[in-house]
């Protein structure tokens, strides 16, 4: 009986013990907003006793008399500065409230004093959060002062057609990478001290080794080609032509185009109207004879062993270049290309002097080279003759209205040789010229001239009477013979050399 008494008791008492915490903790949960434990603190700022909309303001206010103060940078002997809020760190207040408050609010009443206590032990410390990209743009802005570009190596052509190297300069640039880890490690609220800044050096993309090893030191090749400067339009095109070409320079593996250079072909530049071929006939048209220096600088440029990227022969042939050897140019539509496939810089000049215009190339010569063009006439295409009626030219007159010019198929080689061996031929391609008609006009044929009439026979003589023979006479010598008539030559038409007229 007494036992079934103590067990009773018991119960009783285990009962209320539970009732009581449950009682307790009840009341605890019900109320939604406590105030944090005594000795909470965050980041060094202490929020215990407040509520958690309390520690958010002091908080908040804290940061925003932090995040004004400058960071300074000390670079060298000088001091750079910088609000701490222009690189924009992120502080995520709420989330660290409620870190703060779910530590100093424990799940039970013991339970609540204990870790009430490790608060109080740990205060709660907050990190910065970055934004790397916009951090290392802001710091690559507000410290480009201290910065130094690098200078690449550069070089002038002196009156020598020679290269004068101007040496490289090194560059200074701030390392923020090693910035950036300094700032990252910056902790919230925590006094700033100043950041050193350290340079690393930048080099240049191109050096003075480098332009040495491309330098420029000779004339390479030449060509040059003629024109009669009495012809004052013409002469005017293939000055302005030359004269534009003259200091181009082709860097290694660049290319060279004539019309990128030239440019368009205007009144306002100065061109004017000469002959030019359209459709495979002269015709006065602007810029004509500027294909002769295109076609000069096509033959320099093979000598120079350049690669040949674009060239296109005219459609009549021309005299100023051996056939196959002519390059003709139209801007916006056919082109002249010449690419420099060497490791060296190389330098064009064109001269003028009289009726004559040079191109020079000028470069790195290979020792014991040269390079020889040669030409073949595969066919002649002979040039036919028109006939053309006038009725409005006097009778009989006949005029050669155009001369006429013979087509051909050409063909051409570069070789190359090296201490008079031949290494390489190169074919240069063939190229096709068509004929140019002779064309003559004549006016009315001449009237008949009439028959004249028969002259009457002369009566026969009478016979003679016979007489006495004479004594015969000591001969003498016979005269020289009237000279006979030389035979006439057949006449012969001989075929117009290449026209000579300029191109377009």
């Amino acid at each position: 009986m007494n036992t079934k008494k103590y067990v009773i008791l018991a119960l009783l008492f285990v009962g209320l013990s539970l009732a009581t915490t449950l009682g307790i903790n009840y009341l605890y949960y019900a109320q939604k907003d406590r105030p944090f434990t005594e000795g909470t603190s965050i980041a060094g700022v202490d929020i215990g006793k407040l509520t958690q909309e309390q520690a958010h303001e002091k908080i908040t206010a804290e940061l925003e008399t932090w995040l004004a103060q400058p960071l300074k940078f000390q670079i060298d002997e000088k001091t750079a500065e910088l609000p701490l809020k222009d690189l924009d760190p992120r502080v995520e207040v709420d989330a660290l409230i409620a870190e703060a408050y779910a530590q100093s609010q424990p799940g039970s009443l013991f339970a609540r004093i204990q870790k009430a206590n490790a608060t109080h032990d740990a205060p709660l410390d907050l990190g910065l959060h970055w934004d790397e990209q916009k951090l290392a743009d802001t710091l690559k802005n507000s410290l480009a002062s201290f910065e130094k570009a690098p200078v690449d190596a550069s070089f002038t052509v002196n009156d020598r057609n020679q290269m004068d190297i101007q040496a490289e300069q090194m560059g200074q640039t701030v390392d923020t990478v090693a910035l950036l880890t300094q700032i990252k490690e910056i902790q919230m609220l925590q006094e700033l001290t100043p950041l050193k800044v350290d340079r690393v050096e930048v080099k240049p993309t191109v050096t003075a080794a480098e332009l040495e090893a491309k330098k420029i030191d000779g004339l390479i090749a030449s060509y040059t080609t003629w024109f009669d400067p009495g012809n004052i339009e013409r002469s005017a095109n293939v000055r302005l032509a030359a004269e534009s070409l003259d200091g181009a320079l082709i860097e290694p593996g660049g290319i060279i185009s004539f019309n990128k250079i030239v440019g368009e072909r205007t009144g306002d530049k100065g061109y004017q109207d000469a002959l030019i071929i359209v459709n495979g006939e002269f015709v006065p048209g602007l810029g004509g004879g500027i294909c002769q220096v295109s076609s000069t600088l096509y033959n320099a440029g093979v000598l120079a062993n350049l690669k040949i990227e674009e060239r296109t022969n005219h459609g009549l042939a021309v005299a100023y270049v051996p056939l196959g050897r002519d390059a003709t140019v139209v801007y916006g539509a056919i082109d002249l290309k010449l690419k420099n496939d060497t490791d060296r810089y190389m330098l064009l000049r064109s001269k003028l002097s009289g009726g004559s215009v040079t191109i020079e190339f000028y470069g790195k010569a290979t020792p014991g080279q040269e390079i020889i063009i040669t030409n073949q006439v595969e066919q002649v295409i002979p040039f036919e003759t028109q006939i053309t009626q006038d009725n409005s030219l006097a009778p009989g007159t006949e005029i050669v209205k155009q001369n006429g010019q013979n087509g051909y198929v050409a063909s051409a080689s570069r070789i190359i040789k090296i201490n008079g061996e031949v290494v390489e031929t190169q074919a240069l391609g063939r190229s096709t010229y068509i004929s140019l008609a002779k064309i003559i006009v004549k006016g009315p044929a001449l009237p008949a001239k009439p028959k004249p009439e028969p002259k009457p026979e002369p009566p026969a003589p009478e016979p003679e009477t016979p007489t006495e023979p004479e004594e015969p006479q000591t001969p003498t010598e016979p005269e020289s013979p009237a000279d006979e008539p030389g035979e006439p030559n057949p006449g012969t038409e001989s075929e117009t050399e290449p026209d000579t007229n300029p191109e377009a």
